[in-house]
């Protein structure tokens, strides 16, 4: 089925819908873009934006803007960058707050797992046999209640369609499908459904799958007795196109999240709105990945000190005695003349009762141990080569040792998998779970191997033998 790249037709205000004025909305460009041919309003003064605007595309179809944001006008035409686009309906300026969300994503089925799809026979047999049977089992949602009285229900279900290059009828595809729907006690708006909703679990989903997702589909409901309606906006997508990730690379499953669902995602909105700085990097890294390795080691590594400040209580001194000292002792400073040295003291000082980077790894490595204490113990010092290699690229122009894109490259993998651990048992995912599920990861199994390659390398002869 073809995707639409643009809606013309008639616009107008709900206010005045007698005055139309003609245009297209643009979905193919970086933003949802609205031009005119005419302004809706009479000129008076600066630029209008609008919190609704109503269309009517060609074929009679209605639609409903969301946050219409004027950016040129000019006598020739009126553009606007517009938010939300609601396809199948007009809504008033009173119902642009939403009951349910319902979306689909890349990647969705993979990560539930889906099931349900069985083949019985051998294809061969007789004339009249029934040699082979294809039947799909539904199955039961993963659901639950969040914190906030959100119901969320993860579904899975199947998807035939006509195989590439047969007739219709001739050939057919069998492939599982998903979505994730939220429901509200009380309405939100479509932005907040983003914020709140649709983005963190996004990037759960790409962060568990290591692979960039994005919104291929989308419904919003007004209320229970309203159809479904299309939900289109720019969502999330790669800057270029990504090649396809080694098999078994998974972290987990939707169905890892104990003791329920949706209490596994509710603790994955605490984790992310606790540590959004260093998750926000890690997911950045599937969905535009840096053209220089040393780039992508100096993310990895700010990630983990992001992660570490905002999760691990520890300091090297406690903030208020640090607080007095520094100030008992910047206060011995009283001459005119040492007032340089007084505010140069004072900025060394700012930040000098926090944990040093060294002492940050050497936290996590606790943290992560009784679950890759394998790896760990190939690698020993694997927190003063990070520390090292990300004060030689974060200090460029000083003289220090040039590390190969491999050593990078290497060294970025280990520390995600330190990173990816820590979040695992943050979640709730028992020990001995994230063991089975890190172990079979493919980047597990090239990190023991660099691990022991590093580990022969690094040995006195006699015992690299």
């Amino acid at each position: 089925m073809s995707r639409e790249t643009e809606y013309a037709g008639q616009w107008w205000l709900p206010s005045d819908p007698s005055k139309e004025v003609p245009g297209h909305l643009d979905l193919d460009g970086p933003f949802l873009e609205l031009t005119l041919d005419s302004p809706l309003l009479p000129k008076r003064g600066p630029e209008q934006d609008f919190e609704v605007i109503h269309g009517r595309a060609r074929g009679g179809l209605e639609l409903t803007l969301l946050g219409a944001h004027s950016i040129r006008d000019w006598p020739i035409a009126n553009w606007y960058l517009v938010d939300d686009a609601v396809v199948g309906g007009h809504l008033g300026v009173a119902d642009t707050e939403f009951a349910e969300a319902t979306v689909v994503m890349d990647h969705l089925a993979d990560w539930v797992p889906a099931r349900g799809i069985d083949i019985n026979g051998s294809g061969r047999g007789e004339p009249g046999d029934k040699a082979l049977e294809v039947s799909y089992t539904i199955q039961a949602p993963l659901e639950g209640r969040l914190d906030d009285g959100t119901e969320v229900r993860l579904g899975t279900s199947v998807r035939t369609g006509s195989a590439p290059g047969s007739a219709f009828g001739r050939g057919i595809t069998l492939s599982y499908a998903a979505d994730v729907h939220w429901k509200y006690g009380t309405p939100i708006t479509a932005q907040a459904i983003v914020a709140q909703h649709v983005a963190p679990f996004q990037e759960l989903v790409g962060w568990a799958t290591q692979r960039p997702v994005t919104v291929t589909a989308a419904y919003l409901r007004v209320d229970a007795a309203q159809e479904l309606l299309t939900w289109l906006r720019k969502w999330r997508k790669p800057s270029v196109a990504s090649e396809e990730i080694r098999v078994g690379n998974i972290r987990f499953f939707a169905t890892d999240l104990t003791p329920t669902f949706a209490d596994g995602l509710q603790r994955w909105l605490d984790v992310l709105k606790r540590n959004s700085d260093s998750v926000d990097l890690m997911v950045s890294l599937l969905f535009s990945a840096p053209r220089y390795v040393d780039t992508s080691l100096l993310l990895v590594a700010q990630s983990l000190e992001a992660y570490h400040r905002s999760t691990v209580e520890r300091d090297s001194w406690p903030r208020q005695i640090f607080k007095n000292r520094t100030g008992a002792v910047l206060e011995r400073f009283k001459d005119l003349e040492d007032r340089e040295l007084k505010e140069w003291l004072a900025q060394v000082l700012e930040f000098a009762y926090e944990p040093t980077l060294m002492e940050r790894l050497k936290d996590l490595h606790t943290k992560v141990e009784p679950v890759i204490g394998d790896l760990l113990a190939l690698r020993p010092q694997w927190a003063d080569e990070l520390k090292k290699m990300r004060n030689r690229y974060t200090h460029r122009g000083k003289p220090g040792r040039d590390y190969e894109p491999r050593e990078l490259d290497e060294m970025a993998r280990f520390a995600r998998i330190i990173f990816d651990v820590c979040v695992m048992l943050d979640i709730g995912l028992p020990a001995q779970l994230c063991r089975e599920r890190v172990h079979g990861m493919g980047d597990y199994s090239f990190a023991l191997r660099d691990a022991r390659k590093h580990g022969q390398a690094s040995a006195p002869p006699h015992l690299s033998k």
